[in-house]
Formats: structure tokens, C-alpha cells, sequence
């Protein structure tokens, strides 16, 4: 079993691209890196980058190429802001899908030969806070850093930060209470499971 002793040592392996095909994809059943979406106000690619998550892919992106604004714009303006207050859901009248260009080239992006690559490195930056502070707290295995960006993924690191606290740090009982009765939980503890076994 490979052990990670540090971010640089978990971001070389690949373990990083296994967690984002396997778990946060499953496989290509529930994400592909060519989706724009209207969820969120605008939802992106493998990692359903969405409002503050867009801001990691725009630093990664040409945004001059694909919107003709710089990526500072892009993250200032349309990253948080993609959700704007009453938004609820699917609605298509909304944030950034709405808008005609933002829409068009994050559709050329998502074809485009660099974005695999761009996704996944986007994925691994936003990923890094909460892999660093696991491995700070011992998780050092596929498995644990699967269970820790997996869940932060879904609730964010914030959210992960606070039910790891909640759970003493233990990656098994963190997985379990994440998951509780929730269905598509279960499908994430699912894809964990076959990805990265006990």
C-alpha cells in the first residue's frame, strides 16, 4: 500500500487522477470532463467545478482564449458569483449558464485537448488544503485521502474539516457519518469501496 508523507508526494502518484475517475466520476457514470451544466448557476466538467470551485479551473484555463477576459476577471466575477442570491437549482434564467459566451466557451474549453489535463490539475489545487491537513492528521493511504477528498469534494474542505473534527479523525467513521442514509452518499462510499478496499 503506497503511503504519502506529504501533498508533493500524494500529487506525483496516481492516486489523484484514480479519486477523480473512480470516485468523484464513477467511472464516467456520474461526471465526464466535457459537461457544462446548468446546476449552480454553471457546473463544469469532471470535478462539477461550480461557483467558488470555478475559480481553481480559470487559473488553470486560457480564459483570454475561451471568454477574452483574464483569469483575474473570470475569478472575480464569474466564479462566486455564477449562483447569485435566489437562484434554486436547474433554472437555466440564472448565473453564468445563462450567459451566451461564458456558456459557449466553457463548451470549446471542455472539447479543447488541454482540458482534461487542466481539470485535473484544477481539481488537485482546490483538493490540496484538505489532503495537506489529512495527512497532517495521519491519513497517509489511498484509501483515507480518497474517504478525505471525496467527502471534501461533495460538502467542501470546510465541511470535511468540521466532520473530521466531529469524528475524531478517523477516516472510516468520517466515511460512515458522511454517508448516512444519503443515496447518492452511499454510490461515493461505493466507488471508494472499489477504488481503494479496506
Amino acid at each position: 500500500m503506497e503511503m504519502f508523507d506529504s501533498y508533493a508526494d500524494f500529487a506525483k502518484s496516481k492516486v489523484p487522477g484514480d479519486i477523480l475517475w473512480k470516485v468523484i466520476a464513477r467511472d464516467g457514470k456520474s461526471k465526464t470532463y466535457t459537461q457544462v451544466l446548468p446546476l449552480d448557476g454553471g457546473t463544469v466538467g469532471i470535478a462539477n467545478f461550480a461557483v467558488g470551485g470555478l475559480a481553481s479551473l480559470y487559473r488553470q484555463m486560457d480564459t483570454q482564449k475561451y471568454f477574452g477576459r483574464s483569469s483575474q476577471e473570470m475569478i472575480d466575477r464569474y466564479s462566486s458569483g455564477c449562483r447569485p442570491d435566489g437562484y434554486s437549482g436547474n433554472d437555466t434564467g440564472w448565473g453564468c449558464y445563462s450567459q451566451e459566451w461564458w456558456r459557449e466557451g466553457m463548451e470549446r474549453f471542455v472539447a479543447s485537448p488541454e482540458s482534461e489535463s487542466d481539470q485535473n490539475q484544477a481539481w488537485l489545487d482546490q483538493m490540496r488544503p484538505t489532503v495537506e491537513i489529512a495527512i497532517e492528521h495521519g491519513w497517509k493511504d489511498g484509501r483515507s485521502l480518497a474517504i478525505a477528498t471525496g467527502v471534501a469534494n461533495s460538502i467542501g474542505g470546510g465541511g470535511f474539516k468540521r466532520l473530521a473534527n466531529q469524528c475524531g479523525w478517523r477516516p472510516e467513521v468520517v466515511l460512515e457519518k458522511y454517508v448516512g442514509t444519503n443515496a447518492h452518499r452511499k454510490r461515493r462510499e461505493d466507488a471508494i469501496n472499489a477504488a481503494f478496499p479496506r
